[in-house]
This record gives C-alpha cells, structure tokens and sequence, in this order.
C-alpha cells in the first residue's frame, strides 16, 4: 500500500489539503514533499494547510512549506495555514514563519478570506 501523507479537496481555484500525519519527519517528509510538488502542477491560486492533524514538523517539512510558498508565489497564489495547535503555532512564532504565511484559527476562515 503506497503512503499517503495527505488528503486534497478542490474548492474552485483553491485546494484544501489537510495534512494526514502527527508527525512530519524523518521519512515521511520525503513523501509529504513529493505530494506537495505534485499539487503545484495544478492551476490554483491558493492552497490551505489545514495542520489540524500535526503535533510535529521537522525543519525538512518547514522547508517543503516554504518551497511550496515560494513556487505558488511566483505564480500568483498564496499558501495559507489553518488549524495549528500550540506546539506548531510556538514554532512558527519563534521561527517567524507567521510573517510568511496567512495563518487561520481554522479551515472556513481561511477558505472565506480572498486576501
């Protein structure tokens, strides 16, 4: 059975991607990147991480954050986070990835908000 890291919903030009692991690390962060260039091939404007899910994230799967930031970006489309728990939220605060990305108490608000 091939892993699957995430779970991808369409919404007209947007994509809902709740990310399926507790823990993105080690060698799941391979196949989360993977996943993730393969949603880049697609003509979206926004795609919304919903890290509900997500108690631990690597530096490795900050990056493929980041890399599918920068790529969307330069396209004309934007990530935005939803759903972080404490943990994640503390770590993006400390690592001021909050400037970089538009994060979101949950999933509708970021779907609703056109920014």
């Amino acid at each position: 059975m091939e892993l699957k890291t995430i779970e991808v919903k369409e919404y007209q030009d947007k994509l809902l991607v709740t990310i399926l692991e507790k823990r993105v690390y080690l060698g799941i962060t391979d196949v989360f990147r993977e996943e993730v260039q393969a949603l880049l091939t697609k003509e979206v404007k926004e795609i919304i991480f919903d890290l509900k899910n997500v108690s631990v994230m690597n530096s490795s799967g900050l990056g493929v954050l980041i890399m599918a930031r920068d790529a969307l970006s330069k396209q004309g489309g934007q990530i935005k986070l939803a759903n972080l728990q404490p943990l994640m939220q503390e770590i993006f605060s400390r690592m001021r990835l909050d400037t970089l990305f538009s994060i979101y108490p949950d999933t509708q608000e970021a779907l609703a908000d056109s920014k």
